[in-house]
């Protein structure tokens, strides 16, 4: 059985080189005749923001945050970075961005370092174990990370800890939906059953609870995620005309994950199609 974190790096030997990931997307840019003096966030819009919806569904939770400028913020499962940054250019902040899959994180810290991200401080770690001081960060944010959490107590209990009183948990994540049948696979945040741990929305607001968390609001957005899937599976597919983005970007999800993306992608489909799974926006205020 391979780790989270190989399933991440498509590697299942154990051996993966964390510098790779950051070498591929170089070198992509670099056949693409982009020097890496004009990597942008625009370029990285493909494979920066991984979770359904990429940056508009990442701009819409934190717009509904209000969160006041000099916030200190807690971003646990960040991948390669993209929220984080799109974050820092919103709001001026102080993020700590955590992620276990090491090329994730070492890609993260070399696009922080050319873009000149220095409020951004990115770590390789568990997010279920403290990576900041207690009481000290103004809201913790989650997108599509619970999922790959089996001690889900733990984990909610140290972004409790981590939160000042009235500091808010920020959540974009996939749940199990209605249907009970087990989840076609592979999916990117899964290649196999026991990387996947998804929570029922029932059963997570009363986890939530039980740690100290007051729901100030949740939607189901799960129809707007199947049309977003919808419109990228095709254009990943050569179904359909690529949009500005990804005219103009050489970088795309494969870099990360392999030819088996468009699989995961059409997947990704089946299962919110046949309500295996749902995607919620949610905020949690720490009481």
């Amino acid at each position: 059985m391979s780790t989270i974190a190989q399933h991440y790096q498509n590697d299942s030997s154990g051996k993966a080189d964390h510098t790779a990931l950051w070498q591929t997307i170089s070198d992509t840019l670099t056949q693409a005749d982009i020097p890496l003096s004009r990597l942008s966030t625009d370029l990285l819009a493909p494979i920066d923001q991984l979770h359904i919806g990429g940056r508009k569904a990442t701009q819409h939770l934190i717009d509904q945050a209000d969160l006041a400028p000099d916030s200190r913020i807690l971003e646990i499962g960040s991948g390669l970075g993209g929220s984080a940054r799109l974050i820092a250019d919103r709001i001026p902040c102080h993020i700590t961005a955590v992620d276990i899959t090491p090329s994730f994180i070492f890609a993260s810290k070399q696009i922080n370092r050319q873009l000149g991200y220095h409020q951004i401080r990115s770590v390789c770690a568990d997010a279920c174990l403290p990576q900041v001081e207690p009481g000290t960060q103004d809201a913790a944010i989650s997108q599509h990370t619970l999922m790959n959490i089996k001690d889900r107590r733990k984990l909610l209990s140290t972004l409790h800890a981590s939160l000042k009183p009235g500091g808010k948990l920020l959540l974009h994540e996939v749940l199990a939906g209605n249907n009970s049948d087990a989840l076609t696979l592979p999916v990117p945040w899964a290649s196999e059953p026991a990387h996947s741990h998804l929570p029922g929305q029932v059963a997570l607001i009363k986890a939530l609870e039980e740690q100290g968390f007051a729901l100030r609001s949740i939607s189901n957005v799960s129809q707007e995620a199947l049309a977003w899937r919808d419109k990228h599976s095709k254009r990943e597919a050569g179904e359909s005309e690529q949009g500005r983005t990804q005219q103009q970007s050489p970088l795309n999800p494969r870099l990360i994950f392999g030819e088996r993306f468009i699989r995961m992608g059409q997947n990704v489909m089946t299962n919110l199609a046949d309500d295996k799974v749902q995607v919620v926006e949610a905020i949690f205020e720490k009481l």
